[in-house]
């Protein structure tokens, strides 16, 4: 066991035969490990170009993702234009750590697009890539303030990451039509 993975985290990891109840349980335990105020689960379903997010977790009611998605959809036109994060994370598996929204640089992150649809001042947006393929975006962030992400934040994206992607393949393609 790595001092910097909380335990509570990686009991999660000893049972993945329920993704689900994994990826559900995980929102909570990893948002808090990261100290943020929502974490979101978006998964996509790469050969039909589906989109969802899966699974959300808020520290207070309040900053509920405002649009909830209760099914798949495809994925919106001009996203990879609108979202430089999004183009990114189709070519990249590492996550970005936006401190602020609205001063970061510009050419990692539409900051008013962020601020307008999300209604976060930081994130990270840590993708499940594999080969190439684009299968989710886990998202902790923060809604009262901009922060800065540590290093133990960090080793935790990391850790879980990897561990998440083949879990929420599962997921796909168990739960999407």
């Amino acid at each position: 066991m790595s001092d910097a993975i909380p335990a509570d985290l990686e009991a999660l990891f000893t049972d993945t035969s329920d993704p689900d109840a994994l990826i559900g349980a995980l929102m909570e335990v990893y948002g808090k490990a990261v100290s943020a105020d929502r974490c979101l689960m978006f998964l996509y379903e790469p050969s039909r170009g589906l989109s969802r997010c899966t699974h959300a977790w808020q520290a207070r009611d309040e900053w509920a993702l405002e649009r909830r998605v209760e099914a798949w959809e495809p994925l919106p036109e001009g996203l990879a234009e609108e979202d430089p994060m999004f183009a990114m994370a189709l070519h990249n598996p590492e996550a970005l750590y936006i401190d602020n929204v609205l001063t970061a640089d510009q050419k990692l992150v539409n900051g008013p697009y962020e601020l307008e649809n999300f209604k976060h001042h930081s994130l990270v947006h840590a993708p499940l890539l594999e080969d190439g393929t684009l299968y989710g975006i886990l998202e902790p962030c923060t809604m009262a303030a901009p922060r800065s992400w540590t290093d133990h934040d960090k080793a935790v994206t990391g850790w879980t990451q990897e561990r998440l992607l083949p879990v929420a393949k599962r997921y796909i393609a168990a739960n999407c039509p």
